[in-house]
């Protein structure tokens, strides 16, 4: 199933906990006020989480997708204050909302271990976590981008996970957050790759990159990584931190002792600086991507017995087409970064937000799932343009010549080089157009669209562009990528 990526978990909290979870009467008086409704159903949905004969395995599918099949069609004039005390109570309770959306986060988490350690975690109930997991992300983010919109909260610039709330959000039981040996990176980058990357699987995700923290031989912690222009490296870890990354989410193995011997090898491991590999194939060690540094560990550190992820990506919503495989992607289902968000045997802990990043990974996110969508439903496709190959070849010599090393490696294959070319192609075009919708919305009306009117506008700009080409005249993107017509 080709699932979108959707906007606002915590409206149809309250929709649901009032037509479908039958919650308690909320007063009168407090029903003027939107989001002290919101916060009345997130409590409602935050119980029955914890309660077997509401949310077990049998429900989880269903019980979560009431709510996300629901939010995709919420315009964005519903996810916002509109008269004075509604904007007064969420300048008063925002910062409580942002909190109790992240304890539902973790609640999810948890009873996912729950269902897993009892063998009864089915196939449906992890996708459709991951999909609740998703949703609720972006409205705390939505909630800080309006929040900090109206000076309620200022951002200010630190390093990784050592912001202050709500910037960087953390399990109640953790006092401070320090990272320690063995602890599991998931990241989102901020270039188009890495949108192609968290949307690639079936299954889809709000990150596109896995690093490890490994340990030296004076116990000093290190960041091991496989970076596509670079291969695997090794950062110390302060260094590493100074990176500005979209989302940075922690997970830590409970089992201490196997994480710091996990932490030694992959340190060790890393510093012979293996290739990127670009087929994304984890069941060999020469090469590495980047969620295959963290398989490595673990796999080494326990003799095989502990495999990351438990539970996989599939590949298949191309339906067999060049891509991904023009990628480099060959294998049916994939280590993709996000799947250890669903991995029970690891605790997440925390999560952090660089906020100047969050507009542009949501524009490219959007995006990327209209031209998968495209793909997927339209039949579109590429088609080799005739300055394609010049661009390839001269771009893969000029890498070799020592130019352009920051972007891609010397040993990138052509294909792979054409392929990101022709995304970016189109991409570069779309992105373009949202930029000036998505300013346009955001003056007139003092929030962001959601991720619905953007996907909109893309496809605007789909059937404006097709029907330039079909007329014959210059395109911005239909003379090498298209499906049969316009008004598919």
């Amino acid at each position: 199933m080709f699932l979108p990526l959707r906007f606002f978990f915590c409206i149809f909290i309250f929709q649901l906990s009032q037509n479908v979870l039958a919650a308690p009467q909320i007063d009168k008086s407090i029903q003027k006020t939107t989001f002290s409704m919101v916060i009345s159903g997130i409590n409602q949905v935050f119980k029955d989480l914890g309660n077997d004969k509401v949310f077990n395995p049998q429900t989880c599918p269903t019980y979560i997708n009431k709510i996300t099949d629901w939010l995709f069609y919420l315009p964005a004039d519903q996810l916002v204050p509109h008269n004075s005390q509604e904007i007064a109570f969420l300048k008063s309770n925002g910062d409580s909302v942002i909190q109790k959306i992240f304890q539902l986060r973790l609640k999810l988490h948890e009873r996912l271990k729950d269902f897993d350690k009892a063998n009864k975690l089915t196939d449906a109930c992890v996708l459709k976590i991951r999909e609740g997991l998703q949703y609720a992300r972006f409205t705390n983010e939505y909630i800080i981008e309006w929040m900090v919109h109206n000076k309620v909260i200022a951002f200010e610039d630190s390093p990784i996970l050592s912001g202050t709330f709500p910037f960087v959000l953390k399990d109640p039981s953790l006092e401070k957050i320090n990272l320690i040996a063995g602890d599991v990176l998931l990241i989102r980058g901020k270039s188009f790759v890495s949108a192609m990357i968290a949307r690639i699987g079936d299954e889809e995700g709000n990150f596109s990159h896995l690093a490890i923290v490994g340990q030296d031989d004076k116990g000093q912690l290190q960041v091991v990584e496989s970076l596509i222009q670079e291969g695997v490296v090794v950062t110390p870890l302060e260094q590493w931190r100074k990176a500005q990354d979209a989302r940075v989410a922690l997970f830590r193995l409970p089992d201490k002792n196997l994480a710091e011997k996990a932490a030694r090898l992959v340190y060790q491991w890393g510093l012979n600086h293996a290739e990127y590999d670009f087929e994304m194939d984890d069941s060999r060690y020469d090469r590495a991507f980047c969620s295959e540094v963290v398989r490595y560990a673990y796999d080494k550190a326990s003799d095989g017995k502990l495999i990351v992820p438990k539970y996989r990506s599939h590949v298949s919503k191309f339906k067999n087409g060049p891509y991904p495989k023009s990628l480099g992607v060959t294998q049916s289902t994939l280590f993709a970064p996000y799947d250890i968000e669903v991995d029970p045997r690891f605790q997440y802990l925390a999560e952090g937000t660089f906020y100047p990043l969050l507009r542009q990974v949501r524009i490219q996110d959007s995006i990327l799932q209209s031209i998968y969508e495209w793909m997927i439903k339209k039949d579109y496709t590429f088609y080799e343009p005739w300055w394609l190959g010049t661009e390839a070849t001269l771009g893969k010599g000029l890498r070799f010549l020592g130019f352009m090393k920051d972007q891609m490696p010397t040993y990138m294959p052509k294909d792979t080089i054409k392929t990101i070319l022709l995304f970016e192609g189109v991409s570069d075009s779309l992105e373009k157009n949202l930029f000036q919708k998505e300013k346009a919305f955001y003056e007139k009306r003092g929030y962001p669209p959601s991720f619905q009117d953007m996907m909109l506008a893309n496809e605007e700009k789909r059937k404006e562009d097709c029907a330039l080409y079909e007329k014959g005249k210059k395109s911005e993107f239909h003379s090498f990528f298209r499906g049969k017509g316009c008004n598919l």
